[in-house]
């Protein structure tokens, strides 16, 4: 059987070229004995320090030849940091070549893997062990002289790298300069904020109505335009320059402050169900109707209903699964558990996509800095991934204080008291049902009959009932006529 050898090659970005690396191995190879036709070139752009063993086409393809043809019994490279820069990666390409009885051949220092007898000596492990460490020891400094370059940069007003703040750019030198549409957004915003009648969610409304935001969230904006009230560089410190006056800052940051002491409004709440009630055909929320003692849909035609007909059904419900599940601390620890499982499973998702975005961001930025890709083109890139990953933030955060709230819950399920309607306000009332009930939906199926459906926030149950009010019907009063759970009928 004739021999055939591998010769492998590789460089980290495209402005390197392949063909010296290439042509100084095969005469080599060529001087063992190999011909053209036993020959096989794997020539490969890709970076040796980012991608892991599995993500390298190039040692991948390598792989499948030796596991398809039993006639390559050598690979021969240029230099070590060739395979790979990490210590981790080579140590399983030598271990991978061994049980093959492969010989690895290197150029730069020369090196061969196995002797005569295709077995590793004490000499080639230390070697490898040597110019392996080498390699990975050379990316770290070179990955520090990158990052001492962009120090430096920060250190002369330059750009560091990633993306200006919003109202910013950079120009051709590399300087922070206003951007000129970006920049009056950020003065539009601290001025509307300044006046202290709207909130940043009532601004945020306003810049996603008129368009000035397409593609991002109404909540990811929320989130970047209160991190706009934190960057004190906007009145102009080095290297930014101004975008608002001092004052303006300061206005704001007292309305701010002046926003966190103020005392929560407190309005006297005397429906039971206010909020709650929806009806069930076109989904719109009903408001309270004092004068008429009801709950209706403002526009003529619309939907209403009696108090003295709902809140009775909806408080005799929330009382009961109150004290079932609430007033229970072995029931309510083993639900409140369950759902914590839930949430910290969907946290470590979270938490996983946003490493893989921001392993995204960091390829982006080295290929950036290696000229592999254009700036413009990259700064596209990083934009996309920025933006999916202070979504994953907030939904973190979301679900964070999801946690912290059922962990509470944990705590407060062994002081639960009773339950005595004599010595019970609106309030406690109102408290406990909004505890139970996410919402109720109610249906007119006729002049006199209502169709209530009760959707329950601790077993995702939905009851219904019917509410007769027809005096002359033998089923006048309230009856229940059904009891599901909300996914089970939504996969039906």
């Amino acid at each position: 059987m004739i021999n055939k050898a591998i010769i492998l090659s590789r460089v980290s970005s495209n402005h390197q070229t392949l063909e010296q690396q290439t042509e100084a191995v095969l005469k080599e190879v060529k001087k063992d004995g190999y011909t053209d036709d036993n020959i096989i070139i794997i020539e490969d752009k890709e970076s040796a320090i980012k991608l892991s063993e599995e993500e390298r086409n190039g040692l991948n393809r390598m792989k499948e030849h030796i596991n398809n043809d039993p006639s390559i019994n050598a690979v021969y490279l240029y230099e070590l940091s060739r395979l790979s820069r990490r210590q981790l990666v080579l140590f399983s390409i030598r271990d991978f070549l061994i049980e093959r009885k492969i010989q690895l051949i290197c150029l730069q220092p020369f090196m061969r893997l196995l002797d005569d007898k295709g077995e590793m000596s004490q000499t080639a492990s230390l070697m490898f062990s040597i110019f392996s460490s080498f390699s990975e020891t050379e990316m770290a400094v070179k990955k520090e002289r990158m990052m001492r370059g962009r120090r430096h940069n920060v250190s002369i007003g330059k750009i560091g790298g990633g993306f200006p703040p919003f109202g910013y750019s950079v120009n051709k030198e590399k300087y922070y300069i206003v951007d000129p549409i970006a920049s009056k957004i950020v003065e539009r915003f601290y001025l509307r904020y300044s006046k202290g009648d709207v909130s940043i969610a009532d601004i945020a409304k306003e810049f996603k109505e008129e368009g000035l935001f397409p593609k991002t969230s109404f909540f990811t904006l929320q989130k970047k335009m209160s991190d706009w009230l934190e960057r004190s560089f906007y009145v102009g410190k080095p290297p930014y320059p101004p975008i608002i006056s001092p004052s303006l800052y300061d206005k704001v940051q007292s309305m701010r402050k002046k926003r966190r002491k103020a005392p929560k409004k407190k309005s006297k709440n005397l429906l039971l169900l206010k909020g709650l009630v929806y009806d069930g055909n076109s989904g719109r929320s009903l408001c309270g109707w004092a004068s008429q003692d009801s709950y209706y849909i403002s526009h003529y035609g619309g939907l209403m209903i009696k108090r003295k007909v709902i809140d009775p059904i909806v408080w005799e419900y929330a009382k009961e699964m109150y004290r079932k599940h609430l007033m229970n601390p072995t029931i309510m620890k083993r639900q409140i558990q369950k759902e914590l499982a839930i949430i910290c499973k969907k946290a470590d998702t979270i938490r996983t996509e946003i490493k893989t975005i921001k392993d995204r961001i960091d390829k982006v930025e080295e290929r950036m800095i290696f000229g592999n890709l254009s700036t413009e083109r990259g700064e596209e890139l990083m934009e996309q991934q920025k933006e999916q990953l202070s979504d994953k933030e907030r939904r973190l955060l979301e679900l964070t204080n999801e946690t912290a709230y059922k962990q509470q819950q944990m705590v407060e399920a062994d002081f639960l008291g009773g339950l005595n309607e004599d010595t019970m306000t609106i309030d406690d009332k109102i408290a406990i049902i909004r505890k139970v009930v996410k919402k109720v939906s109610v249906i007119r199926l006729s002049k006199y009959i209502a169709q209530i459906s009760v959707f329950n926030h601790l077993n995702n149950t939905v009851t219904v009932y019917e509410a007769n009010s027809n005096k002359q019907s033998k089923e006048v009063g309230v009856r229940k006529v059904d009891e599901y759970r909300l996914k089970e009928k939504q996969t039906s």
